[in-house]
C-alpha cells in the first residue's frame, strides 16, 4: 500500500480496480454535510501509524461504524449502475467506491478518495481534512477544576 495518496483523476479509476487494502480496523471518525467529507480512521497501534481515509465530496453513503480489515475498490459496471439507481444519484461523473470487510460490503459515492499515515494520536487532527472542534468532545465539554 502506498503511504499517502490522493486519487481524483479519471485514470485512477477503472471498474473493479482495487485502490486501498489494509488488515487493520477502521471506524467512521467524522462526516460533514457542509464540506461533503467522510473520514475513516484506524487507531495507531504499537509499531503501526495512524491511517486516515478521506472521501470527498460525498454524495451518498452506506457504511457501518467499524471495519475489521478494509478493501476499497472501484465498483464494477453492474454495481455502479445498481447503486446509482438505488440512491437516485444523477451525477454520473461521481465514482462509486466499494468498501469491503469481513462482514460484507458498503459503498461511498464521491469524486475522490485519499489516505495518509501519520504519527498523530487518536484524537489529534489529521492532515487530510479539517473538522470542527465538535468532533472531539474533550475540546468543547471542558471540565472545571474545583
Amino acid at each position: 500500500m502506498q503511504r499517502d495518496a490522493w486519487l481524483n483523476d479519471a485514470d485512477h479509476f477503472s471498474p473493479g480496480r482495487e485502490l486501498f487494502r489494509s488488515g487493520r480496523s477502521f471506524r467512521v471518525w467524522a462526516c460533514t454535510v457542509s464540506h461533503g467529507q467522510l473520514l475513516l480512521r484506524s487507531e495507531p497501534t504499537e509499531g503501526a501509524r495512524r491511517i486516515d481515509v478521506l472521501f470527498k465530496p460525498v454524495e451518498a453513503v452506506q457504511t457501518r461504524m467499524r471495519y475489521d480489515g478494509l478493501v476499497i475498490r472501484c465498483a464494477t459496471a453492474e454495481e455502479h449502475t445498481r447503486i446509482l439507481a438505488a440512491t437516485g444519484s444523477t451525477l454520473r461523473s461521481n465514482r462509486v467506491h466499494i468498501l469491503e470487510t469481513s462482514g460484507g460490503a458498503d459503498y461511498v459515492i464521491s469524486n475522490a478518495v485519499g489516505w495518509g499515515m501519520d504519527d498523530g494520536d487518536l484524537r489529534a487532527p489529521g492532515r487530510l481534512a479539517s473538522f470542527a472542534p465538535a468532533t472531539d468532545p474533550a475540546r468543547i465539554l471542558r471540565t472545571t477544576e474545583p
